[in-house]
């Protein structure tokens, strides 16, 4: 019972450290491949709107095409896309499904997004639809076949599929942002225009400008990042206090377990002093055995953290509500280093907590140890 105690607090320590860095590691990821320095939307919460892009959301609020013209004709503009994002539950099953309707210059910010199969859109407004990596395999679908958008009565046929990507794009239906328009009702209205700069030194003053125009605001990437990594600080330090909880305890048991194991056994440590044994030796004796509860705690907590992390990336993503895709591995991640570092936190909580109980086994009378603790 008490190396399970000690394995659960180091469990408890790598999962709030794993969570962290992975999430870390997986934000960086999937913001790194949206393409563009700085996301212009129309006004309202800048984070949530930039979760809803970045995991797929239906967003309320938009902005219309003539945007696009007034921010090409900034100095600090190099490039841009402008998108259309509907989230709404699709299929037989009622699956939430993100569509995101996208222009030609999608694949210009995004170099590295490859068609596995199929063609770029023929039209800008034809009835197609390019998969992401993650819906084709989940829909099982192909390069010439067709998928339904039941609400709307229409029936698309799939151009191509993209290559594993490792963001949140392989998540994604992609439509021709101007039959998304006419698919979706929003005429001429756009979600958001991603924007690529000449500068990054221009990175103030565009942003200055952008919040000049009514009712449109600017977010930096590193915004987002920022922002998101800061909840998620906060997150990770309530989870450490309940570790903290789960140590001391932890601590305790071990406390208790030695106090009992020397009590006892008065006796046989009188025949081991009696026997020549120092004071220092017999606390070497009680102190191997905190050592060897904390090894195997410690050992034990590791591994639980490592399997842990290794099968829970869904019950995260369902826990928290924009969960980005992993970069590589999974959004827990336990590194060695951690591991390492919470088996030898096991050994050090344990010899601490079995210290007391040691040095009283070792200042011990032996001929009070022998008559079992009586004068």
């Amino acid at each position: 019972m008490t190396c399970l105690a000690v394995a659960l607090a180091v469990s408890l320590f790598l999962g709030a450290m794993g969570l962290h860095d992975g999430y870390a590691a997986a934000l960086s990821h999937s913001i790194d491949r949206m393409g563009f320095h700085v996301l212009v939307t129309a006004k309202g919460c800048p984070y949530e709107t930039a979760t809803l892009v970045l995991r797929g959301g239906d967003i309320p609020m938009y902005v219309d095409e003539s945007l696009v013209e007034m921010l090409r004709a900034d100095a600090a503009y190099e490039s841009g896309t402008r998108f259309l994002m509907q989230g709404l539950e699709n299929g037989e099953n009622a699956v939430f499904t993100v569509f995101l309707g996208v222009d030609d210059q999608f694949m210009k910010l995004k170099p590295w997004m490859k068609l596995q199969q199929g063609d770029w859109f023929s039209a800008p407004d034809s009835s197609e639809a390019i998969l992401g990596y993650n819906v084709a395999e989940n829909l099982r679908k192909k390069a010439g076949d067709t998928i339904e958008v039941t609400r709307y009565g229409r029936t698309l046929s799939v151009r191509g599929v993209f290559d594993r990507t490792g963001s949140q794009d392989d998540g994604m239906i992609f439509l021709p942002l101007e039959f998304s328009q006419k698919l979706f009702d929003r005429q001429s209205k756009l979600t958001g225009v991603g924007v690529r700069l000449t500068d990054m030194t221009r990175l103030g003053p565009f942003l200055d400008r952008v919040f000049e125009i009514p009712s449109m605001q600017a977010i930096t990437v590193s915004q987002i990042r920022g922002a998101i990594l800061d909840l998620l600080g906060t997150a990770r330090a309530l989870l450490l206090l309940g570790t903290l909880v789960a140590v001391a305890i932890a601590a305790l048991g071990v406390f208790n377990s030695v106090l009992v194991s020397v009590t006892q056994r008065r006796e046989e440590l009188g025949v081991l002093k009696v026997l020549g044994a120092s004071p220092a030796q017999v606390f070497a004796v009680v102190t191997a055995e905190t050592v060897l509860v904390g090894l195997l705690g410690g050992i034990a907590g590791a591994a639980l953290a490592v399997v842990a992390a290794a099968l829970s990336d869904d019950f995260v993503s369902q826990l928290l509500p924009f969960a980005p895709a992993p970069a590589a591995g999974h959004l827990v991640a336990v590194s060695a280093g951690q591991a390492s570092a919470g088996v030898a936190g096991a050994l050090a909580v344990s010899v601490l907590a079995g210290a007391l109980p040691a040095l009283r086994a070792s200042l011990l009378p032996a001929v009070r140890s022998l008559r079992g603790g009586r004068g």
